[in-house]
């Protein structure tokens, strides 16, 4: 299927086209380091495409952007994931934050801070359970209009949070330019077989601490991804990283599966 078939039938299934698929966000949680009590999930949102069959988003967010559906997206899954913690919210699954994947059309969006207060009040939720992740996967251009409208996001109790920090173009740069209150540090920070590099490059345990202590420097809460090991879990608790997300405590799940799972978590612990 080209690319212009791709993004047709994107638009139709954003508008309920009968035959295009439907949107679906699956949630990996979000736990804390110390004792794997969870706190808290990022959406990722799925295309159940009537051929293709379930496509992750690296297959069509790109799509999504390149045809001017960005923004558009990022408002279906917005409005899916608030709305679903609202559903757990009446069914005592208490999932504290939520976190969103905000493209780089919408981080350019003047329409921004209404669409998400918008979805907030329609789902009934407050704007402090949400957290936007800013991927930064192109450079951004942030003009003084758009630093200010990123702000009001801060200003209305929205966390935002810099995701796959130390991958792509997700840096320094960024860190001292946007209100961010959660910093994610990317998998590649971490050692294993995924980490290819040079004999003599720095120690991985070395660089992660930097990221951690840069963090603390500015005031930043860390959240390690793609904990995928024991291992990976002691490093980061060493260092003093509070909260982690990975396979070692789930894959990103469909609703239903998530609450399941936060239950059982929830009363081994307690027990």
């Amino acid at each position: 299927m080209t690319t212009s078939n791709l993004a047709g039938e994107l638009r139709g299934a954003l508008a309920g086209v009968p035959g295009t698929g439907l949107l679906e966000v699956h949630f990996q949680p979000v736990v804390s380091i110390a004792d794997g009590d969870p706190l808290g999930a990022e959406a990722l949102v799925r295309w159940c495409h009537p051929r293709l069959g379930l496509l992750s988003p690296d297959t069509f967010v790109p799509v999504a952007e390149r045809a001017g559906l960005g923004l558009r997206l990022d408002a279906a899954v917005l409005d899916l994931a608030l709305r679903q913690l609202a559903t757990w919210d009446a069914a005592g699954v208490r999932v504290h934050r939520v976190g969103v994947n905000l493209g780089r059309t919408s981080l350019h969006s003047p329409e921004l801070l209404t669409t998400v207060q918008r979805a907030c009040e329609h789902a009934g939720v407050l704007p402090g359970r949400l957290m936007l992740e800013v991927v930064e996967h192109d450079e951004l251009t942030l003009t003084p209009e758009r630093l200010t409208a990123v702000q009001a996001l801060a200003d209305a109790d929205i966390t935002l949070a810099l995701d796959d920090f130390g991958a792509g173009h997700a840096g320094v740069g960024l860190l001292g330019r946007l209100p961010f209150g959660v910093l994610k540090a990317d998998r590649s920070l971490l050692p294993g077989p995924h980490r290819t590099a040079a004999l003599r490059a720095p120690d991985a345990r070395r660089v992660l601490a930097g990221v951690v202590a840069l963090a603390a420097a500015v005031g930043v809460e860390v959240t390690a991804e793609g904990i995928e090991t024991p291992a990976h879990r002691e490093l980061v608790a060493d260092l003093g990283v509070p909260h982690a997300q990975g396979w070692l405590y789930s894959r990103a799940l469909p609703a239903p599966a998530f609450a399941a799972w936060w239950r059982q978590r929830v009363s081994a612990l307690a027990a």
